[in-house]
C-alpha cells in the first residue's frame, strides 16, 4: 500500500451493507416493515437470511450475535419462534415475491441438528416456496462437521458451504480461542467435494493477535492448497469497549497499523496471483463462480451478507438480530433470543429497531451501492440526487480532494473511479458522499 494511503486505515466508517447504516437505527415497531412487505411485487426476487444464534464455544474475536449453548434442548423455543416468524412474514407477503437465495448464518448454523435444519427448510418451502435452482448457503464450523453431516447437508439441498477458517496458525488460533487444525479443514473440504458441493467459501481474517507476514503467508499457502471457490478476506474489528469477550485478547499482541496494512496487501496479492478475481473490496473468487461472472457483467450486488451475485435488493431476515431491508425500510429483530422467542410466542412481531429511509436516502444508498459494486460512479448523478447547491458541491469536492491528490480515486469529468490498488479503502471513499457520516462527524464503525 502506498505510504500516503496508510493514514486512511484508521478512519472508522460504516460497512455499507445497508443505507442508512445499522449504526443509525433507532427504536421502531413492525408497522413500516409490514407495510413494505405488502409492497413487494408478485415476482420480485427476495433473499432470505436465517440467523442461528448458537455456538458450542466462544471465539474471542467474534462480533456476531450469538450465545454459547451446551444444552441442545434449549434451542426449542428458538425453533418454535422461528417457525412462527416464517409464517407470520409469509402471511404478510400473501404469495408475493420469489426466493432468489436462502442463507443460513450465525452464530453457528451447523450447531443445529440435521432434522431441525430440514424442518426449517420445509417451513420455508411451505411458506415462501423454493425451486430446485434456488441457491441455499450455510456457514459451517469445521469443528462441528463430519463427512456424514456434510453429506446430509448436501442431501437436503445445501448448495454452497462457507467455512470460518480465520487463520491456520496454531499460535494465532490459541490467541483467539479457536483451535481447528489444518487437517480438520482439509477433511471438511474433501467431504464437501465428495458430496458434490461445487461452491466452497473460506473466511480469513487479517489483523488478529500474533499474526505476522510469515504466519499469514503460510495460512494463504494452505488456503490455496485446498482451492476454495471463494475467499472473503476481512479485517478483524477489535472493539473491546462494546464486546466484552474481546477483552480476553491481549491488545499488545495485535498487529500495528503498518503490519495490518501489509497483511491485507499480502492476502490480496497472493489470491490475485493465484487466479482469484477481486470482488468488491474484500471478496475473491475463481473465474467459474457465479459471483465472478456477476462482477464481470456489472451485476454484482451488496447486502447484509456482503458482496453477492444474488440479484435481490429486498432481504428478509429471520431469527434474533436478523435485519430485513425492503423498499427502503430496514428492520432489525430483537437481539435477545429470549425476548425474540417471547414476542413471537405472544403473537407479536420481533422487530425492535430500524429506520425508514427518506426518498433522498434511498437514492444516495443506490448511488453508494453502485460505487462499491462497480468502483465507479457519476458525480453529476450524485449532485442531482442530493439537490446540492454550489456551496455544498464545493464542500464535497474539498473533502474529496485529498483522496484524489493521494491517488485513491481518479476524476475524469463527472466520472469518479476508485483505483484498483485502493479498493481496500472503498468505504472511506463512500463515506465522503454519506450525508449521515458527514453530519455526525463521529467515528462510527470499525477501521478498514
Amino acid at each position: 500500500m502506498k505510504e500516503a494511503w496508510k493514514k486512511y486505515l484508521d478512519q472508522s466508517v460504516p460497512r455499507y451493507t445497508s443505507y442508512p447504516s445499522a449504526l443509525f437505527f433507532g427504536p421502531m415497531d413492525a408497522a413500516p416493515y409490514r407495510h413494505a412487505l405488502r409492497e413487494i411485487a408478485p415476482y420480485e426476487p427476495v433473499s432470505l437470511y436465517i440467523h442461528v444464534p448458537f455456538c458450542k464455544q466462544l471465539c474471542w474475536y467474534c462480533g456476531c450475535n450469538m450465545r454459547v449453548e451446551n444444552r441442545y434442548e434449549r434451542t426449542k423455543p428458538y425453533m418454535d419462534a422461528l417457525k412462527t416468524e416464517i409464517h407470520q412474514v409469509a402471511a404478510e407477503l400473501g404469495g408475493r415475491g420469489r426466493t432468489s437465495q436462502l442463507h443460513f448464518g450465525g452464530g453457528t448454523p451447523n450447531f443445529l441438528h440435521a432434522e431441525d435444519l430440514i424442518t426449517i427448510l420445509d417451513e420455508i418451502e411451505n411458506a415462501f416456496g423454493l425451486t430446485d435452482g434456488t441457491p441455499v448457503a450455510i456457514e459451517l464450523d469445521p469443528r462441528l462437521s463430519s463427512p456424514d453431516s456434510i453429506a446430509n447437508l448436501a442431501r437436503i439441498g445445501i448448495t454452497r458451504m462457507s467455512i470460518g477458517v480465520q487463520d491456520f496458525d496454531p499460535f494465532v488460533q490459541a490467541a483467539i480461542n479457536r483451535i481447528q487444525p489444518y487437517e480438520l479443514v482439509h477433511d471438511c473440504v474433501a467431504a464437501m467435494r465428495q458430496s458434490g458441493i461445487g461452491d466452497i467459501s473460506f473466511d480469513l481474517l487479517y489483523g488478529l493477535p500474533r499474526q505476522d507476514e510469515r504466519t499469514f503467508r503460510e495460512t494463504l499457502r494452505k488456503t490455496l492448497s485446498l482451492a476454495p471457490d471463494r475467499v472473503s478476506l476481512f479485517g478483524y474489528a477489535h472493539l473491546p469497549e462494546r464486546l466484552r469477550h474481546q477483552r480476553l485478547i491481549d491488545d499488545a499482541e495485535l498487529p500495528g497499523r503498518a503490519e495490518r496494512s501489509a497483511l491485507a496487501e499480502l492476502g490480496a496479492e497472493t489470491l490475485a496471483a493465484a487466479g482469484y478475481r477481486r470482488i468488491g473490496f474484500d471478496h475473491f473468487a475463481l473465474p467459474h463462480t457465479a459471483i465472478a461472472r456477476a462482477d464481470s457483467t456489472a451485476r454484482l450486488n451488496r447486502n447484509f451478507q456482503g458482496f453477492t451475485e444474488d440479484p435481490a435488493r429486498s432481504v428478509i431476515g429471520l431469527g434474533p438480530s436478523a435485519i430485513s431491508s425492503v423498499h427502503g425500510v430496514h428492520a432489525q429483530n430483537d437481539k435477545s433470543i429470549t425476548t425474540y422467542s417471547k414476542k413471537l410466542r405472544d403473537s407479536q412481531w420481533a422487530t425492535s429497531r430500524g429506520i425508514v429511509s427518506t426518498p433522498e436516502q434511498r437514492l444516495v444508498g443506490d448511488w453508494i451501492h453502485g460505487l462499491l459494486c462497480r468502483h465507479a460512479a457519476c458525480l453529476a448523478d450524485y449532485f442531482n440526487i442530493t439537490d446540492s447547491d454550489e456551496a455544498a458541491m464545493e464542500s464535497l469536492m474539498d473533502r474529496l480532494a485529498p483522496l484524489h491528490r493521494d491517488g485513491l480515486v481518479h476524476l475524469s469529468g463527472d466520472r469518479l473511479t476508485i483505483e484498483p490498488e485502493a479498493r481496500l479503502l472503498s468505504r472511506v471513499v463512500a463515506a465522503i458522499f454519506d450525508p449521515a457520516v458527514q453530519e455526525s462527524g463521529s467515528r462510527l464503525s470499525t477501521a478498514v
